[in-house]
């Protein structure tokens, strides 16, 4: 699994995910910190669950306060990316340059 953070990766201090099967068990939790550094830009890991369909669950804590993200996976044979940077980019306010 891979979680693509982008360019607002430097501003994410933790990446909480979980994975919950269709009949709404979390089947797994991870938690990732950088309390001390930059995220990645994107945030790798092997959920070492069986094959199929998952919500996945994310909360990630910016220094601008907390995201909550879900996206459907399909796990199994191969690699899955998960694309939350959109969800992470910063919101311009009124008088701020884009």
């Amino acid at each position: 699994m891979r979680v693509v953070l982008g360019a607002a990766a430097p501003e994410v201090k933790a990446l909480d995910l979980r994975y919950i099967a269709g009949d709404g068990d979390v089947m797994r939790e991870v938690h990732f910190t950088y309390p001390n550094e930059p995220a990645p830009r994107v945030v790798a890991h092997e959920p070492k669950l069986p094959s199929g369909e998952y919500q996945l669950q994310l909360d990630v804590d910016t220094r601008e306060g907390r995201r909550a993200v879900q996206r459907r996976v399909t796990l199994g044979g191969g690699s899955t990316q998960v694309d939350v940077s959109s969800a992470l980019a910063r919101e311009n306010k009124p008088g701020e340059e884009p």
